[in-house]
C-alpha cells in the first residue's frame, strides 16, 4: 500500500480502503494477479475506447461544417473562368 499510495499521490490508508470498496464490488478475486491484469485491460480498452469515439465525434463536426459551407460555383459568388 505504501508504494501505491506515493504513486497515486494518496495517503497509504486511503489506498486499504479503496481495495477494500473494490473486494466488496468485484469480490476475492481481484487477488489473483491474472484477474487484476484482465480488469486492467478491460479498463484501459474502455478509456481508449472513449478517446476514439470522442475524436471520431469531432472529426464528424468538422466534416459537416466543411460540407454544409460548400457552395457550388455560381451560387451565392461570382464563378471564375
Amino acid at each position: 500500500a505504501p508504494e501505491a499510495a506515493k504513486a497515486l499521490s494518496v495517503h497509504p490508508q486511503t489506498v486499504r480502503y479503496r481495495m477494500r470498496q473494490l473486494e466488496k464490488l468485484f469480490g476475492p478475486g481481484l487477488r489473483d494477479p491474472r484477474t487484476r491484469f484482465e480488469l486492467e485491460m478491460a479498463l484501459r480498452s474502455r478509456r481508449l475506447m472513449a478517446q476514439v469515439r470522442r475524436q471520431n465525434s469531432r472529426i464528424g463536426r468538422k466534416a459537416r461544417v466543411a460540407t454544409t459551407d460548400f457552395r457550388p460555383l455560381g451560387v451565392g459568388r461570382m464563378a471564375r473562368v
